[in-house]
């Protein structure tokens, strides 16, 4: 299946709105069409422009005073109407044309109105008298606030979710048989894009190596929660096939949303191949040991594939937190040499047995997660960590300590 994609249209006035809708859409898994941060600098972003015009799956108009050019000279160059939005109204009304049964119809368009008054009469009339195109008939499952300097973040989510489920509406995918492609990246540049791309390194990781934010790595999560259930409700499919470059926590949110509970089975490729789920309850390179103090206190989890030597560097990150940590978990490889696919899924499957009976026995408030591991170690983790019934709070490298990066809440 070829990669799902949307293009921005807007104003360059506009484009701190635009880059938040590209970064929403980026999350819940399409690539984005959007000059400034999709075309390198020297490329023809004009004729790539274009070809997303003839090609994208969805398209989103960001309409405004400025995108309509209401203060140019007639005659003016309008490039967002003139060369995005018409050409794409053109092509809608094509397709409703010709294959008005098909489901969904393509492209998808989302016209989100900011500045123009009320979206369904005054705004209306004002895109029409710019374009001479009736947007009051178009799909419109949200409104902006108008109230506001721009659209918001919560309002980009909405509206990236709403166009993720167009594009693959409930039961539509029946037929699907072959596995799902998804690839995650949240550091890194250069991944080819599959049928879904979350990519989430222009918020998290990029060229530079670092943990991200909290309020990031929740829109991170946010939007890995919009992708399953839209997808669990597309197709029957449950197999998927991972291409990853991610932070540890990133791989760990991933699995815990695509989780055994679901049914969710990912092939996670990796280095030396693809390691898949495994239910091993032990392998003989993993040891543990449990620290106890108090029950029902907070749990210290660390997992250290990679003999990075990380529990003095967690420690500093613990007892800096507010609420001591009383118990703590330790897991760690004995051995040394590159990791199979087989052994890599049997440690994440005896891992999280490991977790599992000891947040049974101290049924903690949260568990503090530090992990370093090849990345499908944590994706396979992950998709273990059900049922835990307390929150799991994630922790990055970052120098010569953890920084807190997700809380995924029980």
């Amino acid at each position: 299946m070829s990669p799902l994609t949307s293009m921005v249209s807007y104003s360059w006035n506009d484009a701190s709105a635009a880059e938040l809708l590209h970064e929403e859409l980026a999350l819940r898994g399409l690539t984005v069409f959007h000059d400034r941060c999709t075309f390198p600098s020297g490329s023809r972003i004009g004729q790539s422009m274009a070809d997303a015009v003839d090609s994208c799956d969805s398209f989103i108009a960001y309409l405004t005073p400025s995108s309509l050019y209401e203060t140019c000279a007639v005659g003016a160059r309008r490039p967002a109407l003139d060369d995005e939005f018409l050409p794409v109204m053109n092509r809608l009304a094509r397709a409703r044309g010709i294959a008005a049964r098909l489901s969904p119809l393509r492209p998808v368009v989302l016209a989100l109105t900011h500045g123009l008054g009320d979206p369904r009469k005054e705004a209306a009339d004002r895109v029409r008298k710019a374009t001479g195109r009736d947007i009051s008939s178009l799909w419109t499952p949200i409104a902006l606030d108008q109230t506001t300097p721009s659209i918001t973040q919560r309002e980009a989510a909405a509206a990236a979710a709403e166009v993720l489920r167009a594009l693959l509406p409930p039961g539509a995918g029946h037929e699907v048989a072959e596995p799902l492609e998804l690839v995650v990246v949240t550091r890194g540049e250069g991944q080819p894009p599959r049928f879904l791309t979350i990519d989430a390194t222009a918020l998290l990781g990029g060229r530079r190596n670092r943990p991200g934010s909290t309020a990031d790595w929740s829109r991170f999560l946010a939007g890995l929660h919009d992708l399953q259930a839209t997808l669990a409700a597309w197709a029957p499919q449950r197999e998927l096939r991972v291409g990853i470059n991610a932070h540890l926590s990133g791989a760990i949110a991933l699995g815990r949303v695509f989780n055994q509970a679901a049914n969710w089975s990912p092939a996670v490729t990796g280095r030396y191949g693809d390691a898949t789920p495994s239910d091993a309850d032990a392998h003989p390179q993993l040891k543990f040991s449990v620290e106890k103090g108090t029950r029902r206190g907070d749990l210290a989890v660390e997992i250290d594939l990679l003999d990075v030597k990380m529990s003095e560097l967690a420690d500093r990150t613990l007892a800096s937190l507010v609420d001591p940590v009383p118990n703590r978990l330790c897991i760690w490889r004995e051995g040394r040499g590159d990791l199979a696919p087989d052994d890599v899924a049997a440690m994440a499957s005896a891992a999280a047995r490991v977790v599992r009976n000891a947040v049974f026995d101290l049924q903690p408030a949260r568990l503090h997660v530090f992990c370093a591991s090849p990345v499908e170690f944590g994706v396979l983790l992950g998709r273990k960590f059900t049922a835990l019934h307390c929150d799991i709070a994630l922790y990055e490298r970052d120098g010569d300590l953890y920084a807190p990066s997700l809380v995924i809440p029980g």
